[in-house]
């Protein structure tokens, strides 16, 4: 499989990443009239939250070869998500409060939604302070049963369809809260959300994550793995080498995924 996104500076990574997910939830809104879109959490994608919260030239699409439909508003010196279309969820949370600093709600919320009205945004965080987590995870399916009921995407209706879905990679394969120590969770085809233990890894808390099956049923996903650290794995990962891990069991069946990563 040939690399789709290789950058050579974190920089440029990360422009490229906000500048593809803001195309692609134009392009879902102007389809549409709205885009789902489930957040990727930790500490990665901060720098990429806030580009996205302050947008980017429209010239830096068109260098990228990323077209931003007819809908787009012209003459503006920045194009950022069309907000007030645009619903959110989460691909996990840690089992913290949603003030509490290790909360990827909160870190959202610092980065992403800064300054943005509550009129502004749709948003459907998982409730991580819920106990026991169970309880969170069965409530944050039962929302999404209801809000994604009159989705009409594709034939397979066992699934939500999210127009976009943001993921990372951790060092030992995971992402959302998938882990490779966990194969349980990674076999579960019934439920939407699951409650799981993290490995003996920071923090250290219990989380809620969207199963595989959701992953993979998604439009679009975004894998964006800055850091040099990890490009040799993401690259193996992209090339279909390591289909044992969690990472690289996520297949997009309808639609696509996109690897963004720094050049190994």
């Amino acid at each position: 499989m040939k690399p789709q996104h290789l950058c050579e500076t974190e920089k440029e990574l990360t422009r490229r990443t906000a500048a593809l997910i803001i195309q692609a939830a134009w392009q879902a809104a102007s389809k549409q009239g709205h885009c789902t879109i489930a957040l990727a959490g930790g500490n990665s994608p901060r720098p990429l939250y806030r580009i996205i919260s302050g947008g980017l030239p429209p010239d830096l699409f068109t260098r990228l070869n990323l077209p931003l439909p007819a809908a787009v508003p012209h003459g503006e010196a920045t194009v950022s998500l069309p907000w007030r279309q645009c619903i959110f969820f989460w691909g996990d949370e840690r089992c913290v409060p949603p003030d509490d600093a290790r909360s990827n709600y909160r870190m959202a919320d610092e980065e992403l939604f800064c300054g943005k009205s509550p009129e502004e945004l749709t948003l459907f965080r998982m409730h991580g302070e819920s106990s026991p987590p169970e309880a969170g995870a069965e409530a944050y399916e039962a929302e999404l049963r209801q809000l994604f009921i009159n989705e009409k995407k594709g034939s397979d209706s066992s699934y939500p369809v999210f127009d976009l879905i943001l993921l990372g990679l951790g060092p030992d394969g995971h992402t959302a809260s998938l882990f490779p120590d966990n194969p349980a969770a990674l076999a579960e085809t019934e439920q939407w959300v699951q409650a799981v233990k993290a490995p003996d890894m920071e923090p250290k808390v219990m989380r809620l994550t969207l199963s595989l099956p959701v992953l993979n049923h998604a439009e679009t996903v975004v894998f964006y793995s800055p850091g040099k650290e990890k490009a040799a794995l993401a690259a193996s990962i992209e090339r279909g080498e390591r289909p044992d891990l969690p990472a690289g069991m996520v297949k997009a069946l309808k639609g696509r995924v996109v690897w963004l990563y720094p050049h190994p």
